[in-house]
């Protein structure tokens, strides 16, 4: 009588030890490197969803049962008021073809006649990369050429596979950049391995000089809806979101002028 409630219980214990990461796309490579090592280490199993960040943390808000969430931009970890650290930083490029450019001016050119660029509605690489082209005078007169992907790493892999002529995509060469997002990690559960992973990431970051610690803001939270998960994207399938109303309100991150 008393074998299947010690099993059950020892089953329990063993299920509460693995931790689900919802983390945005661009980070899905490095956020997987930390998983496997911390696994190494440590009896747990580190989940990884990855998707674009906008439709990660509209599943937040509808109760996806995440313990951490690595966002690529300050505000949305800031609207969760979790503990929160940037990780990272994340580079936003020009790729033409296969080549690398800082010359904007070269998409206004006939030969380019679609540019990807990730959802600025739920994609902070698209809203730096559209930050960065209004700042120049150039959002309008590009419009018409604009192709527009569920995330980061889905823009990198149409520009990649010659789907567009041109794509504003994650670099990880920093002479590249002509934008910079931050990659901040948001704890949002009390899970012991929860916390130590969280601490592991901003031991990572302390690590390194070109990463910094961040002291969480507060930020009007968004007004508008965003757009549903696409099966493009591995993400939490029981939630589902309302259609956009319009671009959220939210700051343009740092760019650096060409």
């Amino acid at each position: 009588m008393l074998f299947v409630p010690l099993c059950l219980c020892a089953f329990v214990v063993q299920a509460e030890e693995n931790i689900t990461v919802a983390v945005a796309s661009s980070f899905y490579k490095q956020a997987k490197i930390y998983a496997a090592q911390f696994e190494a280490r440590h009896d747990v199993k580190v989940r990884l969803v990855s998707g674009a960040t906008g439709r990660l943390f509209n599943q937040i808000k509808q109760g996806a049962p995440f313990d951490i969430f690595i966002a690529a931009d300050k505000q949305r970890p800031a609207w969760l008021k979790k503990t929160n650290q940037v990780i990272a930083y994340g580079y936003v490029g020009l790729q033409v073809g296969k080549q690398f450019t800082q010359n904007l001016q070269q998409l206004t050119q006939a030969p380019i006649k679609k540019i990807v660029i990730a959802n600025p509605d739920v994609a902070p690489f698209g809203l730096a990369a559209k930050a960065m082209l209004q700042s120049q005078g150039l959002w309008e007169l590009l419009k018409p050429k604009l192709v527009y992907a569920q995330n980061a790493m889905q823009a990198a892999m149409m520009v990649e596979q010659g789907l567009t002529d041109a794509g504003f995509v994650p670099t990880a060469d920093k002479t590249h950049a002509l934008a910079t997002v931050p990659y901040v990690a948001a704890l949002l559960s009390d899970k012991a391995n929860a916390q130590l992973f969280y601490q592991v990431l901003g031991s990572e970051a302390s690590a390194s000089p070109s990463k910094q610690s961040h002291s969480a803001t507060k930020v009007a939270p968004p007004s508008g809806s965003e757009v549903s998960t696409s099966p493009i994207e591995q993400s939490y399938s029981a939630t589902k979101v309302a259609p956009p109303s319009g671009s959220e309100a939210l700051a343009s991150p740092n760019y650096n002028k060409p």
